[in-house]
């Protein structure tokens, strides 16, 4: 399930409690860390937790800095040194650093039924909105900002490029927004901190903390090996459709959480929307079917594109459709899926979403201890 929209679910929960709390986010990662920038955790004040922001060492300390934040309202930032085990006496046995900003929630500012563009001075609530409309946009955050400079702290960029909030110093404002927007326009943005050097010499660290929808899952065909890879796809917290032109075939007990569209080759272009955001996977084990289908998804701007069945189904479906070079096509996988040896329905759903995965991340897919600059984790 998307991280942040647990944590939000919780934040709405406690809101309407009317409970306080506070929210704990990795600002910076240096060395190994089990999670990385922009794992959250949400502590209540009765030290309640959501969610994970390390493999579990440091949760303690940081709920129990948490209280602070909570009693008095002021953020902090708390770096742990896992090197430093003697003095933190915390066992982590993991070499390098990990920054953790810790700050309040207001609830009695979070009216979250609202849309992002209602939002005029509160960032963190604009992007907790962003968060629950399932939208893309940054949150950036000072994390040492000098003494020249006070005030807010935060702004938020909504994917439409609009501003909540305003730094005091105009020239770092301008440095977050422009920073935030190339971070929407880019194809695999990553949260991070980020230090910018203002004209005075003064160096200052921003947090620009990044909330990416989750993948659209598109499956054409409803059989059965469609079963586990639409039960997988939404425990993973995939946002998971199914089409299928057969009625029997579409049942709420067969999808649970996925939506359902019945819809044949002419009504495809109408009933099902592909956006640049889809990844659509084609497995309705009927050649006409898959052909109707690619034909109408090439002319789309589905990201991905993952084909079910051996590489000579896969020509006669390219033949068909008169497409001599499938190489110009580098979104359409297959054999779809990476090779782990799938036989069962269940690996081959698991080995096309690990494939989603790493295509969304750009990765390759392989071993991590293959990797020449691999650490060990904690």
């Amino acid at each position: 399930m998307n991280d942040n929209k647990s944590i939000v679910d919780q934040i709405l929960e406690n809101g309407n409690k009317m409970n306080k709390a506070a929210i704990a986010t990795v600002v910076r990662v240096k060395g190994s860390s089990y999670k990385r920038e922009g794992a959250k955790m949400l502590i209540d004040e009765s030290g309640n937790t959501t969610g994970l922001i390390s493999g579990g060492c440091l949760e303690p300390d940081v709920a129990e800095a948490a209280k602070q934040v909570i009693e008095n309202g002021k953020p902090v930032l708390r770096r742990y040194d896992m090197d430093e085990d003697l003095v933190w006496g915390l066992g982590l046995g993991c070499p390098g650093t990990v920054d953790i900003y810790i700050e309040k929630i207001n609830f009695d500012e979070l009216k979250l039924d609202r849309s992002i563009e209602d939002f005029s001075k509160n960032p963190l609530t604009a992007w907790l909105s962003c968060v629950k409309e399932e939208k893309m946009g940054v949150l950036a955050t000072t994390l040492d900002l000098p003494r020249s400079h006070s005030g807010q702290k935060q702004i938020f960029v909504s994917e439409n490029y609009q501003t909540v909030g305003k730094l005091d110093n105009n020239e770092l404002h301008q440095f977050v927004c422009d920073f935030s927007k190339n971070l929407l326009q880019s194809t695999n943005p990553k949260s991070e901190t980020k230090t910018f050097t203002l004209s005075n010499g003064e160096k200052v660290d921003v947090f620009f903390d990044v909330n990416i929808p989750p993948i659209e899952l598109i499956i054409f065909g409803a059989g059965h090996d469609a079963i586990p890879l639409v039960e997988f796809s939404v425990r993973l917290g995939f946002n998971t459709t199914v089409v299928d032109p057969r009625s029997a075939y579409l049942t709420e007990a067969r999808f649970p959480g996925a939506k359902r569209i019945l819809a044949d080759a002419s009504s495809i272009p109408e009933k099902v929307k592909v956006s640049s955001k889809s990844y659509v996977v084609i497995m309705n084990h009927h050649l006409e079917r898959d052909i109707n289908v690619l034909k109408h998804i090439l002319h789309t701007d589905a990201r991905y594109i993952g084909i079910l069945g051996p590489r000579s189904r896969c020509q006669k479906i390219f033949k068909a459709l008169q497409i001599d070079d499938i190489d110009q096509y580098d979104h359409i996988f297959n054999p779809v899926g990476l090779d782990i040896g799938s036989e069962s329905p269940q690996e081959i759903a698991l080995s096309i979403l690990a494939e989603i995965i790493a295509f969304r991340n750009k990765r390759a897919g392989g071993f991590l201890r293959k990797k020449k600059d691999r650490q060990l984790v904690s």
